[in-house]
């Protein structure tokens, strides 16, 4: 298959196009660095940049997947570009679904417009809907900064009291659910939520962290400015299990295996 990727040169995007490198796709990268991983065809492009979008030729895809489209502006530039039979997969957020808290601000706000804008639209779409999303090469290194805090005996921000339920999904389980949405070109216009089997809350979490690390102690440090908003954050995962059959990852085995990981990645 033809694959498009807009902004796959970071995290969750580098790694899907990795993976459908190696199944032999032929992968094109569209980001503003124009640096992407081997294998893949890379172009410079901004997104913001209406004069980019002429040296692109959108038809040539079978799959577009969009993983950094966060303001409706930028929809409105892309939309006329993508053919409608071309499958188009579009990143959204799970903070979507809590957007009558306003715990995530403008960010739920734009990512909501755009979703009803596409919904408007006669494109074959399918929009996901990731939880917290976790794993090694993440620019916001969730797991890697409770890690490093208890490491260091440094204070562990928290907004609240830690006891709220929050969602995490690992990064190559959300690959996973983008590789088998691109071979799926049927018209489902559907929107689907991406996130683990499990919850936990914070306190658990980190009390969960410290027994792996042979930790006893920490130091908290209650503060808005923090990884997780004092908010619930849970969904159910039904839909995309059931229509494209994916098994996540336990919570626990993969919080073990990402130790294992961020070990390893700071060593080297």
């Amino acid at each position: 298959m033809r694959i498009l990727i807009i902004g796959g040169n970071r995290f969750v995007g580098k790694k899907l196009a990795k993976r459908l490198i190696k199944e032999s796709h032929n992968v094109h990268i569209l980001n503003r660095s124009g640096t992407g991983p081997d294998g893949a065809f890379v172009s410079k492009f901004d997104r913001n940049n209406k004069e980019d979008y002429d040296y692109i030729n959108f038809s040539n895809y079978d799959c577009i997947v969009d993983m950094c489209l966060f303001k409706l502006e930028q929809f409105e530039l892309i939309k006329d570009f993508i053919p409608t039979n071309t499958n188009y997969i579009f990143v959204s957020s799970g903070a979507v679904d809590y957007i009558d808290t306003n715990s995530f601000g403008d960010y739920a706000v734009e990512k909501m417009e755009v979703e009803r804008a596409l919904s408007q639209t006669n494109l074959n779409y399918k929009i996901i809907r990731p939880s917290y999303i976790v794993g090694i090469g993440n620019h916001r290194p969730r797991l890697g900064y409770y890690i490093s805090q208890l490491k260091n005996k440094k204070p562990i921000s928290i907004d609240g009291d830690g006891d709220y339920p929050i969602n995490l999904v690992f990064a190559d389980d959300v690959v996973e659910c983008l590789v088998r949405m691109t071979h799926d070109m049927n018209r489902t216009y559907k929107t689907y939520t991406i996130a683990g089997d499990e919850s936990i809350t914070i306190n658990e979490l980190i009390k969960f962290l410290k027994s792996k690390l042979k930790i006893k102690k920490h130091k908290t440090k209650n503060t808005t400015d923090s990884l997780f908003p004092n908010q619930s954050f849970e969904f159910n995962n039904t839909k995309v299990k059931s229509e494209y059959g994916i098994e996540f990852t336990d919570l626990r085995r993969g919080i073990k295996k990402y130790i294992k990981d961020y070990n390893e990645y700071n060593i080297s």
